[in-house]
């Protein structure tokens, strides 16, 4: 029987990572099946009491469960502990153990563009999940650290975290901040790692004369591919980082832990560049 492994979250119907996961199935030669479904925050508890009595051999967590999936698990690994965010968890004989492939993932994004962190100054944008992830990885080797978040508290709890763990300056301001322009114009790596622009709503509040050159722009949203904050720094020259390469490297960095084997990048990344230009030209019509 083939094995099952899911993705839970609300919404899912986004999700490209069905696309990525049972492609490199495929291309492994793994029998498996990966699946969404949409998870509400009230039926969260029950829902993975159900995935564990099916068997289900490994799921992925998006928004908004990452971080209160963590205490319906068996135990989560060391880094995931730490950022307080699970993105993916296995099934071992029964037991639950949460990790967090979204940092590696996102620094493995910014290597493929031949940009790295050491010594930079880093913005991100969010204090979620992922942007747990992606700062507690990016830390260890930053200059510095500026959170800003809509909620200011969830932006001085993630500060203080980092603070703690790690000898790196962070500061932290609300979304609405004075100092927002001028957060944006000192960052070496400016990351959009929260939901802003998806769907093109909401997007970044930056302007295009924020951004120049020197800079290099990530933007985790992934729909649409190329983003609104995308868009702007391409035209300030700035060097552009998609969410599907991270949506990509996370995706490989998951099916490891999960089978073992080594990820077919190639074939995940082609399935999504076909996908994607299938999605630009409908829209073109």
């Amino acid at each position: 029987m083939s094995a099952v492994y899911a993705l839970i979250g609300d919404p899912v119907d986004h999700s490209m990572s069905p696309v990525i996961q049972n492609i490199a199935f495929r291309s492994a030669g793994v029998d498996a099946v990966y699946v969404p479904f949409r998870v509400k925050q009230s039926a969260l508890r029950s829902s993975i009491k159900g995935l564990r009595a099916l068997g289900v051999s490994g799921f992925n967590v998006t928004t908004p469960h990452k971080v209160t999936v963590i205490p319906h698990l068996d135990k989560a690994e060391k880094l995931a502990a730490e950022i307080g965010s699970v993105n993916t968890v296995t099934n071992d004989g029964g037991k639950l153990c949460g990790y967090n492939t979204d940092g590696i993932g996102a620094l493995n994004a910014l290597k493929e563009a031949s940009v790295s962190p050491d010594g930079k100054s880093i913005l991100i944008f969010g204090a979620g999940g992922a942007s747990r992830a992606v700062a507690h990885t990016l830390a260890p080797y930053a200059s510095s650290i500026r959170i800003v978040n809509r909620r200011i508290a969830k932006a001085k709890q993630l500060s203080l975290r980092l603070r703690r763990r790690h000898n790196v300056d962070v500061q932290c301001a609300a979304l609405s901040s004075k100092l927002l322009q001028s957060f944006v114009e000192r960052a070496s790596v400016i990351i959009n790692a929260s939901s802003m622009g998806m769907d093109a709503k909401a997007n970044p509040p930056i302007k295009a004369e924020w951004l120049h050159a020197d800079q290099c722009v990530f933007d985790i949203v992934y729909r649409p591919p190329q983003t609104k904050l995308l868009e702007l720094a391409s035209q300030a020259g700035a060097t552009t980082v998609s969410g599907l390469d991270m949506l990509v490297n996370q995706g490989a960095c998951t099916f490891e832990l999960w089978t073992g084997k080594k990820a077919p990048i190639a074939e995940m990344r082609h399935a999504i560049d076909q996908m994607t230009q299938g999605m630009e030209h409908a829209q073109s019509r």
